[in-house]
């Protein structure tokens, strides 16, 4: 075992670059150009550096290999002094710049943060010149999140696993710590995502929470910032489904990774009462093979199997939908098509087809010009009303506001555990997007969105959080009227006709056709 090496995590270049020859204990290995740029730059100039490097020590061309070598990944990346990340060359020379704008901004998020007792209830973040500095400086941060680094499934075992890990951008390097420290950051609080915007990392809180905590690693970077070490501690404990989930939206260039890249997860263990693996990887096997087996042993070993079905996501041209495969296996390579639900640790309440939702058309701005929620309300109201939700429209539009979050309160748990405090929530994001203004008379004054969002009050802060659950549990989906006036979100395949059943045990109701 290489006890003082440290593991590199590379992604190779694409098929059509010109490889690269390196001589590797007196013998020749053509490798990828990004990889050998990565060497270039890691390499001490004086020094003997011990690495690990997937691609020169496993024969990816060996099916028998790759598959003893997968078993080994949890150990080598967990036992290594120091994980490397390479993001890539730094082209614009602007590495420098970019990690000291994470690092000051990090300092001051954390100044001004954990002054408040709750990160939740802390007052919006006021007008500073790292926050506004403008989109010149926030786009450099975009353009080295733009590497492949941050899309490949195998990375989230690599770093998860690490002790520590340090980010090498061009000459340039940085603890990966202060990484994700800034990205938890734009994540946790909607005004300051709302002013420097998005960075094209998917899910960062899910991988955080359901993959990287759920390593239970003691010696790790997650402990070396604030934010990060908060977040660590014991919490949710999620399913190996769960971990399976959130690494749906990554890439991997063998689909059977998508099961394989987690086997070394202690999630991925055989039950309770065994400690044994869930499965061993087996390059030979095929895609639907792997993917049958991992989901009859969830099946199997899982406390809540009813999550399985939460997992199915099939996108319409799908053939698991034309009977070619079975319907009920999950198909971790078809991507993340709409957001997962059906989560143990969530509840809901149960309870004419709508055009499915895109993601443009819920941003607050698109809300603000068109109204698209207004309209959809205003449909519903046109319907025939019973007494499902109680007699006035008060009750129906209260179902109706828990309905198109998903049931999610600004602060991420279930509305109803505070509904007082949804109400108002739902009332300031209605006085947001005005939402009364379809009413009024031609000439009369409307109120605008929020200026530049400058936010004067959390009650403003928690209502941009609910127009972001709107965005990441309505794309893709449509709002459905059951024959019983239940109001309801489905995966966009729904059709009139389809049931809606509930299944014992199970947090959320299920559609299904026969």
């Amino acid at each position: 075992m290489l006890t003082k090496a440290e593991s590199t995590s590379v992604l190779g270049s694409d098929p059509p670059e010109k490889d690269v020859s390196i001589i590797c204990n007196a013998c020749t290995l053509s490798i990828k150009p990004n990889l050998a740029s990565a060497l270039s730059h890691i390499r001490h100039h004086s020094l003997p550096r011990l690495l690990w490097v997937d691609a020169i020590c496993i024969n990816q061309e060996d099916a028998h290999e790759r598959s003893l070598q997968v078993q080994r990944m949890g150990d080598i990346y967990s036992s290594a002094t120091s994980v490397l990340v390479w993001l890539g060359e730094d082209d614009n020379h602007e590495a420098a710049e970019t990690f000291a704008l994470i690092k000051d901004t990090n300092s001051y998020l954390t100044s001004k943060l954990f002054q408040d007792q709750s990160l939740d209830d802390a007052t919006p973040i006021p007008y500073h010149e790292l926050i506004d500095a403008g989109p010149a400086q926030w786009d450099m941060v975009r353009r080295m999140m733009h590497s492949a680094w941050f899309t490949r499934v195998w990375v989230l075992q690599e770093v998860g696993l690490a002790r520590s890990a340090v980010v090498h951008y061009g000459k340039m390097s940085m603890d990966f710590s202060y990484l994700v420290e800034f990205l938890l950051f734009v994540a946790l609080r909607a005004d300051i995502a709302a002013r420097i915007g998005n960075f094209g990392v998917p899910m960062i809180w899910d991988i955080f929470i359901g993959v990287w905590r759920s390593f239970g690693n003691e010696v790790t970077w997650r402990n070396d910032l604030p934010l990060a070490r908060l977040l660590n501690k014991a919490g949710y404990t999620p399913s190996f489904l769960d971990v399976l989930a959130v690494a749906r939206g990554h890439q991997a260039t063998d689909q059977r990774d998508r099961i394989y890249a987690f086997l070394s997860h202690p999630l991925a263990v055989a039950g309770s009462q065994n400690r044994g693996k869930m499965m061993v990887a087996d390059y030979a096997k095929s895609l639907d093979h792997v993917y049958l087996e991992a989901t009859t042993r969830i099946l199997e070993t899982a406390q809540n199997p009813w999550t399985v079905l939460s997992s199915v996501d099939h996108k319409p041209e799908s053939p698991s939908l034309s009977g070619q495969r079975p319907s009920w296996v999950p198909r971790w390579d078809e991507g993340w098509y709409v957001c997962r639900l059906g989560y143990s640790g969530n509840w809901y309440r149960a309870g004419g087809t709508h055009a499915t939702f895109a993601e443009d058309e819920l941003r607050l701005e698109h809300q603000v010009a068109e109204a698209p929620m207004q309209q959809l309300w205003q449909d519903l109201q046109q319907q025939e009303q019973g007494s499902m939700y109680g007699h006035t429209k008060l009750d129906c539009e209260y179902a109706f506001s828990l309905t198109i979050a998903a049931g999610n309160g600004a602060d991420g748990f279930p509305a109803e555990n505070n509904p007082a405090q949804h109400w108002f929530v739902y009332q300031e994001y209605q006085r947001s997007i005005d939402w009364d203004r379809r009413s009024r008379r031609d000439g009369e004054t409307t109120r605008s969105v929020w200026d530049q969002y400058t936010f004067e009050t959390t009650l403003q802060m928690h209502a941009l959080e609910y127009v972001k659950f709107q965005r990441t549990n309505l794309v893709r989906r449509r709002f459905f009227l059951t024959s019983k006036e239940y109001y309801g979100i489905a995966h966009n395949a729904l059709k009139v006709g389809d049931t809606c059943m509930v299944i014992r045990g199970a947090m959320v109701p299920f559609v299904v056709r026969k």
